[in-house]
């Protein structure tokens, strides 16, 4: 017996695969005597009961395998067995008619084979004693590796601890510290020695949430991102979040805890909820200001259609001064809620500007048949001069621009009693393709005090002196200012009080060529009064339907209209009888002018689906960003309506309907 087999201090668990009991009983025998496997050794007698054993005895580290078992023939029984187990040591007994496949078994996975017939104490030992050396082999490099795990560990721990951004501490229940990272006096913003000196608890707030954190930490051995303020050297409060496991030795009781510092992304997050909260309540502000407009622009709508009617009837000179003040009282209420309109854009950042090329002259002269009247009124003199250079066909924004200059003669005209408004144009700068335009209106009204020339561009401001308190609403020269600077010009004004007010912007346009196209408002007009125009106007408001057949029936005298209550109504008359226009309220009940229009465009026959369909809406903002176009409308007039543009309008798109298609 080998003296080295004796010395081990480990003696490996065999399992024996044999159905054979005398080789059972010889190989426990022979490896009894050798004083060292005693107890170490069991027996199976198939493949199928081995697996089960070593299943659940994992600590069996060699076996001894017959190669001549019923479920493991050769080297079948091996493969199985390395197949399931491929960390096992396995010596194959073989008897003389496999003795020629030894070399095949090494090949397999086995560490060696011994023949039964010859199988005693100076064959097995040495063979048991190679496996045992490399059972301890093995075995002394898994403690190796669990120690070099070990040691990674504890670095990879040390790396976390000293480099972390999160306070890392560990200290007794009483808040002494014990150990504690560099980010943990970067937080309390006190020096290591400092720290060490005082109980970090008491930089914990508040009382009661400290007590709240120590007895769940105590009941529950641990916390999870408790959160806790605590305060730094400087009195600074920081929020942060505190998690800590109990620690319990013979000698220690404490924990180790750690704090992360939410301050900055609880101010983000404090930012991020008023974004919210104002984009909310800018949302709801731009929805009640769009209801609050539709509402008021649909009996608008009623006041001055009825008005424009009366107008054109017998009426007595002063009932022509009552329609006449009722009209133009309901027109500046139009301006104001215009006006409220556009500040609600620029306030929420919706202004948008439709650069297209247009006639200057023609934007310029309308704008002076608009304000003439009410400068006729004042008695004032209102006086256009173009200096040399202006050309005739620019691209811009037309609408704004008009918007501007609107506002700000109206307000010279406001503020002058005597005298007159001028409109100067000049050409400031000119390149091949692009011309520099600045606009000057001049009044001789009474002036601004110098004090007051910077507040007259804020929104909702009135000037009040002594002689110039005026009716207004503070929101004309705020949106002229607004429009002009976000196209990339400049605005200003020069005054004194008592010597009038100049007020001037600038802006960049292209110039474009004049464009003679043929007049097809001419020619609608003159096809348009071979026949009848057959309208069918889908409107829920019976006053704005008899506003809208009133003023049409006046126009053209042989007009047929037929009026829808609503889109299903419209629909249903449309299946059963042909139209040449259809001029479409959009809110409306059982079926809105949106849905009609789809089913129109999309389920009726062709011809009755390409039908020109204008929309008729109190909501400016369906008007100004065009949303109809996405529902298949053609066009939109906005109410109240300008009758001119109706008129327009509707010869337009019936004569490219009746004579075009």
């Amino acid at each position: 017996m080998s003296n080295s087999l004796r010395s081990q201090t480990i003696s490996p668990f065999i399992l024996l695969i044999e159905d054979d009991k005398s080789v059972i009983a010889s190989v426990k025998n022979n490896l009894a005597a050798s004083g060292v496997l005693r107890n170490h050794l069991s027996a199976c007698q198939s493949i199928k009961e081995a697996t089960s054993f070593l299943e659940a005895h994992p600590e069996f580290a060699i076996i001894l395998l017959d190669a001549s078992l019923p479920d493991g023939m050769g080297l079948e029984g091996l493969k199985k067995l390395k197949a399931a187990f491929s960390d096992k040591i396995i010596i194959v007994l073989a008897d003389n008619a496999h003795q020629y496949l030894g070399i095949d078994f090494i090949r397999t996975g086995a560490q060696d084979f011994i023949l039964k017939e010859i199988l005693d104490s100076k064959d097995i030992y040495p063979t048991i004693q190679f496996a045992v050396e490399r059972v301890q082999l093995i075995q002394q490099e898994v403690v190796e590796k669990v120690s070099k795990i070990k040691q990674t560990n504890q670095q990879l721990y040390q790396d976390i601890f000293n480099q972390s951004k999160d306070a890392i501490y560990i200290c007794n229940l009483e808040g002494r510290l014990v150990d504690f990272n560099q980010a943990t006096f970067e937080l309390f913003a006190f020096s290591e020695e400092e720290l060490l000196e005082i109980e970090i608890h008491n930089l914990f707030h508040t009382k009661e949430k400290k007590r709240e954190f120590l007895y769940a930490l105590v009941a529950n051995k641990s916390v999870t991102e408790f959160p806790m303020e605590i305060e730094q050297k400087n009195g600074k409060i920081r929020k942060c979040l505190i998690s800590a496991s109990m620690i319990r030795t013979a000698e220690f009781t404490g924990y180790s805890g750690l704090l992360r510092d939410i301050t900055e992304q609880k101010k983000a997050d404090g930012l991020r909820k008023a974004r919210d909260i104002a984009r909310q309540s800018a949302k709801m502000k731009e929805q009640f200001i769009a209801n609050i407009s539709h509402e008021m622009r649909t009996p608008m709508n009623a006041i001055l259609g009825m008005s424009n009617l009366a107008m054109q009837t017998d009426l007595s000179k002063e009932q022509y001064s009552y329609v006449s003040s009722i009209k133009q009282s309901s027109e500046v209420l139009l301006g104001v809620v215009n006006d409220i309109l556009v500040i609600s854009e620029i306030q929420n950042s919706q202004l948008k500007f439709d650069y297209k090329f247009f006639d200057l002259n023609e934007l310029l002269h309308n704008l002076m048949n608009l304000v003439q009247f009410k400068a006729t009124e004042k008695g004032l003199k209102l006086s256009l001069q173009l200096k040399d250079g202006i050309p005739k066909i620019v691209q811009g924004d037309k609408l704004r621009l008009n918007q501007i200059l609107y506002n700000l003669v109206l307000n010279g005209i406001k503020f002058t009693e005597k005298g007159g408004v001028n409109i100067l144009v000049e050409n400031q700068n000119e390149s091949n393709d692009f011309v520099q335009l600045k606009f000057t209106i001049a009044d001789t009204g009474i002036g601004i005090p110098s004090d007051k020339i910077d507040a007259i561009f804020e929104t909702f401001t009135l000037i009040r002196e002594q002689g110039m308190e005026q009716e207004g609403k503070g929101l004309g020269l705020p949106i002229a200012k607004n429009l002009v600077e976000q196209q990339g010009g400049k605005i200003g004004v020069k005054s004194e009080l008592g010597s009038g007010s100049e007020f001037y912007f600038d802006l960049l346009f292209e110039i474009g060529e004049e464009v003679f196209p043929e007049p097809i408002q001419a020619k609608a007009a003159a096809t348009l009064d071979k026949g009848a125009i057959r309208v069918l106007l889908v409107e829920d408001h019976k006053m704005n339907q008899l506003v809208a057949i009133k003023t049409l029936e006046k126009h053209w005298s042989d007009i047929e209209i037929t009026v829808a209550n609503d889109g299903q109504e419209c629909v249903d008359i449309l299946a059963k009888k042909d139209f040449d226009i259809i001029l479409m309220d959009i809110q409306m009940p059982n079926m809105n002018g949106y849905e009609a229009t789809g089913y129109i465009r999309h389920k009726m026959s062709p011809k009755k689906a390409e039908i020109p369909i204008l929309a008729m809406t109190a909501h400016a903002h369906v008007a100004k960003n065009e949303k109809f176009r996405e529902y298949g409308m053609d066009d939109c007039i906005l109410k109240p309506f300008e009758p001119k543009e109706l008129f327009r309008k509707i010869t337009e798109y019936t004569f490219k309907y009746k004579v075009l298609t």
